[in-house]
């Protein structure tokens, strides 16, 4: 077992921890740019949320929970404060009104092609200097550590 490589050397000791750091670093460059445009009121953490809801159209919160891999309070929580910016409208469901359904609103819809933009410049950032073939290696290597879970 390899325990002391240098921590920016990424090696199976410390791959997790280069994983963190990865995100830690992403989500810096994506608030710098959600900054950059006068967007304050929404995390980088938020937008695996606001993808699923883009994608799917109306859901309930289990839905974005189970799609997002959260659990339903961190979603709940969320939810709440992107209602609060207006940028998602919580109804109750009309057969189950147990179930609450989700949609974004007309402000978070006209915010898509900014935020598709601010995504295009983190990727071309991410990948700078990569090959196509080793784009589809790296994504097959981290389909395989994902499935190992």
């Amino acid at each position: 077992m390899v325990l002391y490589k240098t921590i920016m050397e990424i090696h199976e000791a410390n791959f997790l921890y280069s994983i963190t750091n990865i995100r830690q670093r992403l989500f810096r460059f994506l608030s710098g740019e959600l900054s950059k445009r006068g967007i304050g009121d929404i995390a980088p953490s938020y937008g695996d949320i606001l993808f699923v809801l883009d994608q799917k159209g109306k859901v309930t919160m289990q839905e974005v929970a189970r799609h997002t891999i959260k659990d339903k309070s961190t979603v709940s929580s969320v939810i709440n404060k992107l209602q609060a910016g207006g940028y998602i409208v919580k109804e109750r469901d009309g057969k189950d009104g147990r179930c609450t359904n989700l949609t974004l609103t007309p402000k978070a819809i006209k915010l898509r092609p900014v935020l598709l933009e601010i995504s295009k410049r983190m990727n071309e950032k991410l990948f700078e200097g990569f090959s196509e073939e080793e784009k589809r290696a790296l994504f097959r290597l981290m389909e395989k550590v994902g499935g190992n879970l």
